[in-house]
């Protein structure tokens, strides 16, 4: 039960959000930061990898290891906002976020970077969750579909504003004010929130499985490391072969805690059915392919295309324009198209725009068209298996869907970097003649200094881009061809869809923001009466 001061807005209040403004606009600045702090970086990569000379593998930890504990923690720490207080543990986290941005200005190698990128993905995860679930418990009726509405479109203003952002500051600014973006936000939300939100907490009775949350964390960074190291210290190599190992151990550990424990993190058994196992396995494919896109193409455009930081950050507008262009379309089709074909087409796409991309990796134009094929396609496939990831469960576990969607989606993100990225760097090394330097072979952004390597190291990058990028298809086809075969979508539920209360037609018209993400526990609100 939701704390009774919640049931305190009369009929009259619930159409318009009134004198809660400063309680939507914390939430949504909260929203936009998070969003914010993923899409500024990938502008920023070829910069940083600069500055702090800094190779492939090593950036592929500055992008992952914010996804790795973002996504590895958010069944966590939403399961503790719902014990401890969502407006408590929202603070907390912004407060956490500005303190590892902070940390930044001390940052001086990659290693630390990316350490400091995991301290701040902590604070996103114990702050994500709460957002829109203080949306739900603190605005009703009309209210609420308006303030949800805004939250998304936020959500999605930071997604487009981001890359923008950073070329603007990276053209006047040192690459380390992207980072304290948090700061000034936590400084004007975090009192806020504290003042005029009221809290919001679930007295469940259920145990935080927080051993269950460091297993799979561990699981990822293990195999993180076992590809990313790869290229540079060899598949073969004790390091790696030890990450295998340890990867695959830590899994089965992790599977165990969760099959025995009285309260599991992760209820297997339910995620391990088909007409929830397919869809999700989907939706981490599609974050995968467009995750590593955009690690590539933002190095091709500047490292070998010879773009500034902000004509990058202005290349990324047309795709997402083209996405929000063809939104309504997409939603018309999915209420049409078998949701399986819908699925498989939806990854052809964007298997179509990868091998666009990798086709023509010293295109601007194919780049560009490439990545507004694969946002539509993305778009398409996410449209259906968004819905069916909570569909697929049982009702009282609507909230743990939800929270999933964001898990699948953060985790195959930093997977695809990590796989993708091993890929490129493979053959970028093989690329390059058996004499190269060391840190040429290390790094793009180093060859670029030397005027003797540079136009080789560019031309063994766009291969390596191409490799990459070809098997990044393959992969979205190979995905695509079996969600076809094998997908069985869960029956619908007769109080969700034939007549759904009314907090369930807000949360449909919610559930998919314009990105095509899906909010972090809207389910979670949904038990508050």
């Amino acid at each position: 039960m939701g704390d009774p001061e919640f049931r305190s807005t009369t009929a009259g209040d619930e159409a318009r959000i009134g004198d809660r403004w400063p309680v939507l606009a914390a939430l949504m600045l909260a929203a936009m930061v998070i969003m914010l702090d993923n899409s500024v970086l990938n502008v920023a990569l070829p910069t940083i990898g600069s500055a702090l000379q800094a190779g492939t593998a090593e950036l592929q930890w500055v992008v992952t290891a914010y996804s790795l504990t973002f996504g590895g923690l958010l069944l966590t720490t939403g399961n503790l906002a719902d014990r401890l207080g969502r407006k408590r543990v929202l603070a907390v986290g912004l407060s956490v976020m500005a303190a590892g941005s902070l940390l930044v200005l001390l940052a001086q190698s990659a290693t630390a970077l990316a350490l400091i990128r995991a301290l701040i993905g902590v604070g996103a995860a114990l702050a994500m969750p709460s957002t829109l679930s203080l949306i739900y418990s603190t605005f009703t009726g009309a209210a609420r579909l308006k303030a949800a509405g805004l939250w998304s479109a936020v959500t999605m203003l930071g997604f487009v504003v981001g890359p923008v952002l950073a070329g603007v500051m990276l053209t006047h600014l040192a690459w380390q004010w992207l980072f304290l973006i948090n700061v000034p936000v936590a400084v004007v939300a975090v009192p806020v929130i504290l003042a005029v939100i009221p809290e919001s907490r679930e007295a469940t009775g259920e145990r935080v499985d927080l051993a269950g949350a460091v297993l799979s964390v561990g699981f990822l960074a293990a195999l993180i490391y076992a590809l990313s190291s790869g290229p540079d210290a060899g598949w073969l190599s004790l390091p790696v072969l030890g990450s295998f190992a340890g990867a695959a151990l830590l899994l089965l550990v992790f599977c165990g805690r969760e099959l025995t424990a009285a309260q599991p993190m992760l209820d297997l058994r339910q995620v391990a059915s088909r007409q929830f196992a397919v869809p999700a396995v989907v939706e981490a494919t599609a974050f995968l392919a467009v995750s590593s896109v955009l690690f590539i193409q933002t190095q091709l455009v500047q490292l070998v295309l010879g773009y500034t930081p902000l004509q990058a950050g202005l290349l990324s507008l047309p795709p997402v324009i083209v996405m929000v262009a063809g939104n309504s379309l997409v939603a018309r089709l999915g209420t049409r198209v078998p949701a399986r074909f819908m699925i498989a087409g939806g990854l052809t796409v964007v298997a179509s725009g990868t091998l666009l991309i990798a086709l023509w990796p010293t295109s601007v134009v194919a780049i560009v068209a490439g990545m507004s094929v694969i946002m539509v396609g993305v778009r398409a496939a996410l449209t259906t298996v968004a819905i069916e990831v909570i569909n697929a469960l049982p009702r009282e576990r609507m909230g743990m869907g939800s929270a999933l969607n964001d898990t699948f989606q953060e985790i195959g993100g930093a997977i695809g970097v990590a796989l993708l990225g091993a890929l490129l760097n493979q053959a970028y090394r093989s690329a390059l003649p058996a004499d190269a330097p060391a840190s040429v072979l290390a790094s793009l952004a180093a060859a670029a200094a030397d005027p003797v390597w540079v136009a080789r190291a560019q031309a063994a990058f766009a291969h390596g881009a191409s490799v990459a990028l070809g098997a990044g298809a393959a992969l979205m086809l190979l995905v695509g061809l079996a969600a076809a075969l094998l997908h069985r979508p869960a029956p619908d539920r007769p109080d969700a869809d034939a007549q759904p209360p009314a907090e369930g037609k807000e949360a449909a018209a919610s559930a998919v923001t314009a990105d095509g993400t899906v909010p972090s526990h809207p389910g979670q609100a949904r038990r508050d009466p």
